[in-house]
C-alpha cells in the first residue's frame, strides 16, 4: 500500500516537473492603436500607430507593415480604404511601431482597424490579434455599430463622442460572428498600479454585450482575449 502511495506521488510529481520545464511563461501580448489627435477637424490629417505590446499606450515590438494582414480606415461614407503611407517609428532594434497616417476628408466618425495573424506551429500555437480605433472628425454620418467581419472583434454600440466620465459605453463581443460571452479589460493611459494591471473588468453577456465604466477623460483602451492567442482592442478618447 505504501510503495502504491510512493509511486503515485513520484507520477504526480514527475508531470509537474516535465510542465514547467517544457512550459514557456505566457505574455500577453496585444494589438492595438494609438492615435495622436481623436477629435481632428475635417479635412485635417490623422496620424495612428499600431502597437503590438503588453502595457498601454507604450511602445513594444516593433510590427513592419508586412506583419499586418490590413492596416485600413472605414470613412463616415461606408468607403472602406487602405492606410497607404506607412513608416516605421523605431524606440530600438526591435522596438517601436508601425506609423499610418490618412486625411479625414469628411466630417463624421472613422474606423481604423489593423490586424495581425500569424499560423501556428510545431512550437507555436495560432495568434490573431485585432485592433480598432474610434476618430471623430465632427458631426456627420457614423458606421461604427456595424461589424467589419473580423475573427474577434469588439463592436462599439455609441459613439465615444456622446460619452461623459462616470458613464458606461456599450461594447459587443462577437467571435466568428456571433456574440461571445467572455471577460473585457479597459484601462486608461497613465493608469498605473502595482497589483492591478486594468482598473476595470467586465463580462460580456450571452447577447455579448457589456458595459464599459468609465471613471475619468483620457485615452481607452478595451480590450479582450479568447482561446489563448485571439485578441480583440478598442481605443477611443473620451473628453
Amino acid at each position: 500500500m505504501r510503495k502504491n502511495r510512493q509511486k503515485f506521488f513520484l507520477c504526480i510529481f514527475s508531470i509537474c516537473v516535465c510542465f514547467f520545464v517544457n512550459s514557456e511563461p505566457v505574455v500577453a501580448h496585444d494589438l492595438w492603436l494609438n492615435v495622436d489627435n481623436y477629435y481632428p477637424e475635417a479635412g485635417r490629417k490623422a496620424t495612428v500607430k499600431a502597437v503590438f505590446g503588453h502595457n498601454f499606450p507604450y511602445y513594444d515590438i516593433l510590427i513592419g507593415r508586412e506583419g499586418l494582414a490590413e492596416f485600413s480606415y472605414l470613412g463616415p461614407d461606408g468607403q472602406k480604404r487602405e492606410i497607404t503611407k506607412t513608416w516605421e517609428d523605431k524606440t530600438g532594434e526591435r522596438s517601436g511601431a508601425l506609423v499610418g497616417e490618412f486625411i479625414a476628408a469628411q466630417k463624421g466618425t472613422y474606423v481604423v482597424t489593423a490586424y495581425r495573424k500569424v499560423k501556428g506551429d510545431k512550437e507555436h500555437v495560432a495568434s490573431e490579434k485585432y485592433a480598432k480605433s474610434i476618430i471623430s472628425a465632427g458631426e456627420g454620418e457614423s458606421n461604427i455599430s456595424g461589424p467589419f467581419g473580423h475573427r474577434i472583434e469588439i463592436v462599439p454600440l455609441k459613439d465615444p463622442k456622446e460619452i461623459k466620465p462616470g458613464d458606461a459605453i456599450p461594447v459587443r463581443l462577437l467571435f466568428e460572428g456571433r456574440p461571445l460571452s467572455t471577460y473585457l479589460y479597459a484601462t486608461y493611459a497613465g493608469y498605473y498600479s502595482e497589483d492591478e494591471p486594468f482598473p476595470f473588468f467586465t463580462k460580456s453577456n450571452e447577447e455579448g454585450v457589456a458595459y464599459i465604466r468609465i471613471s475619468q477623460p483620457g485615452i481607452w483602451m478595451v480590450v479582450s482575449n479568447h482561446k489563448v492567442d485571439f485578441s480583440a482592442s478598442l481605443t477611443f478618447e473620451i473628453k
